[in-house]
């Protein structure tokens, strides 16, 4: 398989009490927290890639623009999606959206970067 715009990916997730705002410290109430959607959408675009990313190859976050629209607590369902819709030599973006059957509850962009694994870590262990 090649990195090419069209690859997505999708599943499904149930809002627990350790998504909420006010367990992740992103607020004080009883809702899906802004960092879990982000965390979602990474993991969506990951799992998008997963089966095209040649051996030794990884791809890391550099951006994330999400807007976060509906309130959802613990107990809903959401699907999650992303599709990447560029490739720019390593660089790759990917349009995520979270629902709740057809409503949106967030939506935005991710982009990521294609690395060496090995060499990615041996800069982070340089540091």
């Amino acid at each position: 398989m090649k990195l090419q715009p069209g690859l997505e990916a999708e599943f499904g997730i149930e809002v627990t009490a350790a998504d909420t705002a006010s367990v992740l410290g992103s607020g004080d109430v009883d809702v899906l927290a802004t960092p879990r959607i982000v965390a979602l959408a990474e993991e969506a675009t990951m799992r998008a890639i997963g089966d095209a990313l040649p051996s030794g190859r990884t791809s890391v976050g550099t951006e994330v623009s999400v807007r976060h629209r509906r309130p959802s607590v613990p107990g809903t369902i959401l699907t999650v999606c992303a599709r990447l819709v560029e490739v720019d030599g390593a660089r790759l973006t990917f349009r995520v959206v979270v629902r709740v059957g057809e409503v949106l509850v967030a939506d935005g962009t991710v982009r990521r970067t294609v690395v060496d694994r090995r060499d990615f870590l041996a800069r982070a262990h340089d540091n």
